[in-house]
């Protein structure tokens, strides 16, 4: 019988954190957890083979208290400021680029063997081309989030080189699921048409690239069994319209709703279309998503209804 991978998360508490978390537990591989001293945790506590290490400001308060953990895989989700105005606060450089090389720092010394980061299509910047974007579409990010994901994609993977440890950073599209803390775009259609709610939004014109997050998980686990993949694209390599979305969406909760599209204007710099070209993690590692947008919804709304869990 083959040894489990061991996992270290920093992010447990996030969108895709939280559901990795779960799959390990489902499947009893053992995992570390590196998480801020307010995060929610509830669903990690007095689980067997979880180790939960908490700090106050910076993972780096960590760094004398964990023991080693030899050949672990450190998978990295944690950021401060994903949301709206915070985008272009200067936290992003002086909190998340600190907390990269940090984690790092603590890789090292704990003895992972590949370490994995979460970076994000805003690293290329706004993209209008209606053509699939791959790693070597230039990077031209407009926010500070975008600049600092870009910045921390090539420190991770100078020092990452510099220690030996294996490296990958996945620039993320957009991903979606079940028992996110936020409540994003998706998260906030199911809740107000579950309701019957009135719903005023754009005209919803936009191609959007949205990947399931069983998909992200599949896709860790197959990193935690082989070498680093460097900087790749992850999203699902489908775009699709988000007035689909919403009426996928309503027709799967049969909700009553009335949508008013176009109610909302767009964001002056609102893009209208992105499409990940992932064949790079299908060459490098064989890797694509199973879950198309009308599974992944249709889980969504079973287990928002305490169905299928």
């Amino acid at each position: 019988m083959s040894i489990k991978n061991h996992f270290c998360i920093h992010g447990a508490s996030s969108l895709i954190g939280k559901n990795f978390c779960k799959y390990l537990l489902s499947k009893n591989y053992p995992i570390t957890i590196f998480s801020r001293s307010t995060s929610n945790l509830d669903f990690l506590e007095n689980k067997p083979n979880v180790f939960i290490y908490r700090y106050n400001k910076s993972i780096s308060e960590l760094m004398d208290k964990v023991s080693a953990i030899d050949n672990s895989v450190f998978v990295n989700i944690a950021w401060d400021g994903v949301f709206g105005a915070e985008r272009d606060n200067p936290k992003q450089f002086s909190i998340n680029i600190p907390q990269i090389t940090d984690s790092i720092e603590l890789s090292k010394k704990i003895g992972v063997k590949h370490w994995i980061g979460f970076g994000s299509q805003a690293e290329y910047g706004n993209i209008n081309n209606q053509t699939k974007i791959d790693e070597n579409y230039p990077t031209d990010p407009v926010t500070l989030y975008g600049k600092s994901k870009l910045i921390c994609s090539k420190i991770s993977e100078e020092l990452c080189k510099a220690y030996g440890i294996e490296h990958s950073w996945f620039r993320l599209f957009s991903a979606y699921g079940p028992y996110g803390n936020h409540k994003w775009f998706i998260d906030y259609l199911i809740d107000e048409m579950k309701n019957d709610r009135v719903l005023n939004i754009t005209k919803c014109e936009q191609f959007l690239d949205y990947l399931y997050v069983d998909d992200i998980s599949d896709l860790l686990i197959r990193l935690g069994e082989g070498g680093g993949v460097g900087i790749a694209n992850l999203g699902s390599g489908k775009a699709t319209q988000l007035k689909d979305i919403v009426e996928i969406i309503r027709s799967q909760t049969k909700s009553k709703s009335t949508i008013n599209y176009g109610a909302v204007e767009y964001k002056s710099d609102q893009g209208m279309f992105n499409e990940a070209d992932i064949s790079k993690l299908f060459k490098t590692i064989g890797w694509k998503p199973k879950v198309d947008i009308e599974q992944g919804l249709s889980n969504m709304i079973k287990i928002n209804n305490n169905e299928g869990i």
